[in-house]
């Protein structure tokens, strides 16, 4: 017997609808069938039709695995690659708890976050290199590989 899952949210509900119908419609693109797709995700054909269907009761692993066989598994690396929202949330805290220590010492670095953000470099600190602009990180691969590489590469003339 299956678990049941928690109710979603309408705004929630809608946006694994629209996940499931474009992953519906990437299957009918490439012209191949349920049956085909299923057998090759590992899946029956009832959970193929209950995840295009955008069902909250399908495993996240399903759903990569459609993707995977569509050839669209790239794409989860793009989820909240630009978390905006978090970013504000980590420098406000970085912020208020560098004021609530009192005085600064010469030796931290300032608090005015430019605009551009740098690249990372032995002179700049961990959280600074957090800070990449947004063009450099559009081609780069996001995994644990290349974000060790990108925080740990020495300086180039270009950067």
């Amino acid at each position: 017997m299956a678990r049941r899952t928690s109710p979603l949210l309408p705004k929630v509900a809608r946006l694994l609808n629209d996940l499931g119908e474009r992953l519906k419609l990437a299957r009918l693109r490439r012209r191949l069938t349920a049956k085909l797709v299923a057998e090759r995700a590992g899946m029956s054909v009832m959970t193929l039709r209950s995840l295009e269907a955008g069902s909250a009761g399908v495993t996240m692993g399903a759903y990569l695995s459609v993707m995977h066989v569509l050839g669209l598994e790239q794409d989860l690396n793009l989820l909240g690659s630009t978390d905006e929202r978090g970013y504000r949330l980590q420098d406000s805290r970085l912020l208020s708890s560098k004021t609530s220590l009192g005085k600064k010492s010469a030796s931290e670095p300032s608090l005015d976050i430019p605009k551009q953000r740098k690249l990372p470099t032995s002179h700049t600190s961990v959280i600074e290199a957090a800070y990449v602009s947004q063009d450099k990180l559009k081609n780069f691969p996001m995994n644990t590989h290349s974000l060790s590489e990108l925080l740990t590469r020495k300086p180039s003339q270009g950067t």
